[in-house]
């Protein structure tokens, strides 16, 4: 009973990760509310709720496999719609777990790839969240409780929001503020010599 307690508090956890994820994304490339997030603050903070995500998400899956109440093979686990638990919810659960990890793992690897395929594979975010929405609600054993309901409702909806304030400001990247650039003063070569004939002929 108490791996079952510890399994689903990691999916929700994971779930509220990758929404974390997916809306901080949304508002850091976003022209009206981006404005005042450095590029390596909105990348920083965009990482760690993936990484989050994918360790929660790892527990859950883990939590699953050695769960006596609830058991799952690897084949349920890693196939999309070989489980006999509510295999359609299941499957949107695997399948957004997949993404999930792709995601992420194009953003480690994002200067072998190069920004072209990384942007490809970073639409993968939102679907990733639409599917992990719908494995919540049709296969959660906390569905039917209300705060899960709001949870759900909340996060959607600003999902939504985000997703449409981000089109209709597309391509009109957020200002970032210049970092000031320090620069050094160096003399010319000609007065750096006539100092240090001065300096010698000083000597003598």
């Amino acid at each position: 009973m108490r791996t079952w307690v510890i399994l689903r508090s990691a999916g929700i956890g994971a779930y509220v990760m990758v929404f974390l994820s997916v809306a901080w994304g949304l508002v850091a490339t976003s022209a009206a509310l981006g404005r005042r997030v450095s590029k390596a603050s909105a990348v920083l903070i965009h990482q760690f709720f993936s990484t989050c995500g994918l360790l929660l998400l790892g527990i859950h899956v883990g939590g699953l496999l050695v769960d006596p109440f609830m058991p799952f093979g690897p084949s349920e686990i890693l196939v999309p719609g070989a489980a006999s638990y509510r295999p359609a919810a299941t499957a949107f659960g695997v399948i957004a777990m997949y993404a999930t990890v792709v995601v992420l793992v194009t953003s480690w690897i994002r200067k072998r790839i190069g920004t072209t395929w990384w942007r490809r594979m970073h639409l993968l975010a939102a679907p990733a969240f639409v599917l992990s929405l719908a494995h919540g609600i049709f296969s959660g054993s906390d569905s039917t409780r209300p705060w899960m309901w709001w949870m759900y409702l909340v996060t959607g909806s600003a999902v939504v929001f985000l997703v449409v304030l981000r089109g209709l400001t597309a391509g009109h990247r957020p200002e970032r503020a210049v970092r000031p650039v320090v620069t050094r003063q160096v003399a010319p070569r000609a007065d750096a010599k006539s100092a240090a004939r001065q300096m010698v002929s000083e000597s003598r």
